[in-house]
């Protein structure tokens, strides 16, 4: 009894107690070769099955733990997954985990659920990297309406080479009430200048450690706001106009975010100038990712783009370049030269994940080649040493396809070096052709999604980089991982960031009735509209708080309600009837940002 107790030990005693303080006793669930089974997910047209390695080892200091990885191919997830359903729908997991040369967003955990034996939707969460055991718990609070049964997984999200462990498992019926406080927490992010130099047109600025969007007369700007709608089929136009600017006006909106319908309120914009009345700032977003048909999207080895929606454009493809130039002069025709435009996204949600194994498209395969042969001197020989292959020839390489290996060695690394050669000629066009065709003007990075921002550092060419987060709702506000993820992208890019959408759902909307047909927001979502509009100031004021955020929009103006998706993401039901609750309490939050930052005519350098 006399032996002292390793920090694993004292982890593994402190999650039992936590466990036991539970409502509820912890129900373990123990790690045997009888309770977990292995799963992996084929890729369609893969070449070759998926690849993990999947053990329950013996750890020196936890006992028996599940390990996965290293995990080679496949999509998805590679994962243990207990073989019986938990026995609850709601409750937390907790346990014990530990990673070996694992990087952020790899390892993970899922609670699945299930009715009548079909899968309906998953709760999911990733973890930090940690060397040594750390404690996590998960709560899982979402069944969707219908749940018969939940089922666990834990493993690995992306490949690595890296292995995550798991020991010491258990699962209770507790479920922390998510709560939020009716008025958000303060306002800390320091005052702006009193103003700036005027100039022509919106631009970023530092002051200090804080970075602002400036106005064409000289104000720090902070942007909120959210898209612009288009028309509605039937109605007055005219009236149209005067009630939507009266809702903006009512949210103490400033901007029109990426989706708007710019020819429209181009024209109210000017109307509005003319009146002497504050305009709104303006934003366009690109989206390559859904062009098919001028140009290609980059290719895997089996000729697979990567999905219908956001697939990479191949940069190197002559079309790409004329159909984007083509797409820019139509709009610029609408803000070339107007103080209320403050800038242009250069693109929405193009996913750079695995982008390595992206290069056979016909034009990128040709630019792989070449960037291979300037590499290697022209000589195959050498490459082939390198590489450890044998193709006879540069040509062999691109006409062969080969799969870069997900072991670190040279041939990995040159295919990771050459996804970095796509992602600066794609910025090098984009930005080139905007600044062209619209000169002056702000041109922003492509919105990433959050979480995908392996090559954000590639981006800094840009006055400031997008992001689209949607905050996981588990409590006020902001997480701290991701205001630390945010932060991260802004060190690692040098740039301010624009947050290109966000927004809060609620269940009692009646868009999440249908267990089969649940659209991908569902685990964001909250109990009603009165915890929405509550979360919503909180979000609006953690986004301020961040010293590099120079703005957030707010995604979408009406809500999905169709075959195709049911969403509460809107400001107004898809009937045209406002969320007042929501509207009113950003209207507070933005009142609370303060005017100072909110408020500008939007007038040219010299104007009344």
């Amino acid at each position: 009894m006399g032996e002292s107790l390793t920090p694993a030990l004292m982890i593994s005693l402190t999650l039992l107690a936590l466990s036991s303080a539970a409502s509820g006793e912890p129900v373990k669930l123990p790690i045997a070769e009888e309770t977990w089974e292995s799963q992996t997910f084929a890729a369609p047209g893969a070449d070759g099955e998926p690849t993990a390695v999947f053990q329950i080892v013996e750890d020196p200091e936890m006992g028996r733990a599940l390990s996965v990885g290293s995990w080679q191919r496949g999509r998805w997830a590679a994962r243990y997954s207990h073989v019986h359903p938990l026995p609850f729908v709601q409750g937390t997991v907790r346990g014990l985990y530990r990673t070996e040369n694992i990087e952020q967003h790899c390892a993970g955990v899922w609670v699945q659920y299930y009715a009548n034996g079909q899968y309906l939707h998953a709760d999911t969460t990733t973890f930090e990297p940690a060397a040594e055991w750390t404690l996590f718990e998960f709560v899982f609070r979402r069944p969707p309406p219908g749940t018969e049964r939940a089922r666990l997984g834990l493993g690995l999200r992306r490949h690595t080479e890296g292995t995550v462990l798991f020991a010491a498992l258990s699962v209770t019926e507790e479920v922390s009430p998510v709560e939020f406080p009716a008025e958000p927490g303060p306002v800390t992010r320091p005052e702006p200048p009193r103003e700036f130099e005027p100039g022509e047109y919106f631009r970023v600025e530092n002051s200090g450690d804080v970075c602002w969007l400036v106005s064409p007369s000289g104000k720090a700007f902070y942007s909120v706001g959210t898209d612009g709608p288009w028309y509605r089929n039937g109605g007055d136009r005219a009236e149209q106009d005067q009630r939507q600017v009266s809702w903006l006006r009512r949210l103490k909106a400033n901007s029109l975010a990426g989706w708007t319908d710019i020819e429209r309120w181009a024209r109210i914009n000017d109307e509005l100038m003319s009146q002497a009345e504050t305009a709104f700032a303006t934003f366009v977003s690109m989206e390559t990712g859904t062009w098919w048909g001028d140009f290609d999207h980059l290719r895997d080895a089996n000729g697979e783009p990567q999905g219908r929606n956001h697939a990479f454009p191949d940069p190197f493809d002559p079309g790409f370049a004329r159909a984007y130039r083509s797409r820019v002069q139509e709009i610029a025709k609408l803000v070339r030269s107007k103080p209320w435009h403050a800038g242009w996204f250069a693109d929405n949600e193009i996913s750079h994940r695995y982008l390595h194994r992206y290069v056979y498209s016909r034009h990128c395969a040709e630019a792989f080649r070449a960037f291979l042969e300037q590499r290697y001197h022209g000589d195959i020989e050498e490459l082939s040493q390198a590489w450890e292959t044998d193709f006879g020839s540069f040509e062999a390489i691109v006409a062969r396809r080969p799969e870069p290996p997900e072991r670190e060695c040279t041939m990995a690394s040159d295919f990771r070096l050459f996804a970095r050669e796509i992602v600066k000629k794609y910025a090098d066009v984009t930005l080139d052709i905007i600044r062209e065709e619209d000169p002056g003007h702000l041109v922003f990075s492509p919105r990433l999604m959050f979480g995908d921002a392996e090559y954000v550092g590639l981006y800094s060419q840009y006055d400031a980089v997008a992001v689209n987060h949607y905050p996981s709702n588990n409590g006020p506000g902001l997480s701290a991982e991701a205001k630390e993820e945010l932060r991260d992208i802004h060190e690692r890019s040098g740039r301010p960031i624009i947050i290109g959408e966000w927004s809060v759902p609620a269940v009692d909307s009646g868009l999440y009735d249908d267990p089969h047909n649940l659209d991908w927001s569902w685990p964001q979502t909250l109990p009603t509209q009165a915890d929405r509009a509550r979360q919503a100031a909180c979000v609006t004021i953690d986004f301020y708080n961040l010293p590099f955020v120079i703005g957030a929009h707010w995604f979408i103006w009406y809500d999905f309600d169709s075959e195709q998706r049911r969403a509460n993401r809107g400001l107004f039901k898809a009937s045209e009837e406002p969320w007042t609750e929501v509207i009113d309490a950003l209207a507070r939050a933005h009142q609370k940002i303060g005017s100072a930052v909110l408020a500008d005519p939007h007038r040219p350098k010299g104007g009344p």
